[in-house]
């Protein structure tokens, strides 16, 4: 049972456990679309707001002068706040800016001016570090043409703690991140902020980008932090851009700990007490066990004693017989005393050699008192025996075996003396609750009306009594006698 119950324990953990890293996975991978979305609809702003200020400059070559300053302030001016335009000419040099100190910036070596300046019309940079501010900021930027040459370029400079908006609104924990990762593998911005950009074209997330537009993987990238993560990542549509989002595995599971460190409280003390109740059993059902062997070692001591009481009285019932024998008697007195001896001393041998202290088969029983009986006399006499096996209380035995043994040995006397053959027949059956013994010669005739006095007749009216039973005579062509008696 305690094994049980903590597999049982065990299997419910870890179904709680895998529910919560679940629930992680698919909270990372909807969040992760969440942010595709958001930047999807700042790159289509930002880009609106590029073309406009491409549409405000003219075929001159670009410098700054009031009228363009004022159209550029209203091209841009539905950009949220922290954002910052730019344009730069043909050489790299910053022309006009939202920044008026930071003019004369030169920015040609910057990744995003050069691939303007060799072809590419839009591009995104990685993070870099803005040149006045020192401010972590990545670019937007747009190619300015005229009549098919390089005219400049215009850029968008956004913060990368715009990343920590979303981040806050979407209460992933403290060690969540949201980050937006180029195809190239560069992060375009990322918070909680990096200090430098790293590339992660080596990380997992490009292995997983492959197989779908959307999904989610387990990680733990040295390059950053450190700390393992359960990342969703989203496609941003029409942009050469992936958002991701990082839950940490400690809040993913935080609420699986809590609910385990409760679950503990309340279930270690139980199992503690199902433990010392478990014990407390087991030292009952010892101790318990110590008695039953006590118990079975005791009645074995017993029923030895009785064996011996039974076999000891056996024999000095047998002793007393043998000084009946030496007693100056008549033989016939000798020999009837020998016989209800005998029907007594087979009482007690059946008694010990069956183990049988509390009730007694009749049937073996009676079929040795009837032989014995007539091996004692001479002639050919049948004998016929139909004894049903009941069992009856042995203080019953007893009276049953003398009662038999009286009437046998009277048939014998008196039924077959004359004539030294015949037959006689012994039937014991069951009907209900009592039993019927039937004795029947094919002798004389015994004289029910006759003298009722004689030993015989006196012990056989004891016997009936004494077992509370009726008697039935019937003396025609032979004697029939039939004792009815109570099993129980």
């Amino acid at each position: 049972m305690l094994a049980g119950i903590s597999v049982l324990g065990a299997l419910m953990i870890w179904q709680s456990y895998s529910a919560a890293i679940e629930l992680s996975e698919a909270r990372a991978k909807s969040s992760a679309q969440v942010v595709a979305a958001h930047m999807e609809w700042l790159m289509e702003a930002s880009d609106q707001a590029l073309r406009r200020i491409d549409a405000v400059i003219g075929p001159d070559p670009i410098r700054a002068s009031p009228g363009t300053i004022a159209d550029l302030r209203d091209a841009v001016s539905d950009l949220p706040d922290g954002f910052q335009y730019s344009v730069y000419d043909e050489t790299g040099q910053l022309r006009m800016s939202s920044i008026g100190e930071a003019i004369g910036i030169d920015v040609s070596d910057r990744e995003y001016f050069q691939q303007l300046r060799d072809g590419a019309a839009f591009f995104i940079s990685a993070q870099l570090e803005e040149r006045l501010s020192a401010e972590l900021v990545f670019v937007v930027a747009r190619r300015i043409s005229r009549d098919g040459e390089f005219h400049g370029a215009a850029s968008i400079a956004i913060p990368t703690r715009t990343m920590g908006e979303y981040w806050a609104t979407m209460d992933l924990g403290p060690d969540s991140s949201v980050a937006i990762v180029r195809p190239d593998g560069w992060i375009v911005a990322r918070y909680p902020q990096l200090s430098e950009a790293i590339n992660l074209g080596s990380s997992r997330l490009f292995a997983e980008i492959e197989r779908g537009e959307a999904g989610f993987y387990h990680s733990t990238s040295p390059q950053t932090d450190g700390i393992p993560r359960i990342v969703g990542f989203r496609k941003v549509a029409n942009w050469p851009l992936i958002a991701t989002i990082g839950i940490a595995k400690s809040e993913a599971l935080r609420f699986f700990w809590s609910s385990l460190r409760i679950g503990l409280a309340v279930g270690l003390p139980l199992l503690g007490l199902l433990v010392l109740g478990v014990g407390w059993i087991i030292h009952l059902l010892r101790a318990d066990a110590a008695r039953s062997k006590q118990l079975v070692q005791a009645l074995g001591h017993n029923e030895f004693l009785l064996r011996e009481i039974h076999h000891r009285v056996k024999n000095n019932l047998q002793a007393v017989s043998s000084l009946i024998r030496l007693q100056p008697m008549p033989k016939e007195s000798k020999d009837d005393l020998a016989r209800r001896i005998g029907a007594m001393v087979a009482v007690h041998e059946q008694i010990y050699g069956n183990d049988q202290f509390d009730r007694l088969d009749l049937a073996p029983y009676l079929e040795r008192l009837v032989n014995e009986v007539a091996a004692g006399f001479p002639g050919a006499v049948e004998v016929e025996t139909a004894i049903e096996a009941i069992s009856i209380s042995r203080d019953r035995a007893l009276p049953v075996g003398l009662f038999l043994n009286e009437v046998v040995s009277n048939a014998f006397k008196h039924a077959f003396r004359e004539r030294g053959a015949g037959r006689l027949e012994v039937k014991l059956t069951s009907e209900g609750d009592e039993a019927r013994l039937t004795i029947v010669d094919d002798g004389a005739g015994y004289d029910t009306n006759g003298d009722r006095k004689g030993m015989g007749r006196r012990l056989i009216d004891g016997f009936v009594a004494q077992l509370d039973g009726s008697l039935e005579v019937v003396a025609d062509g032979g004697t029939k006698v039939v004792l009815t008696f109570p099993t129980d």
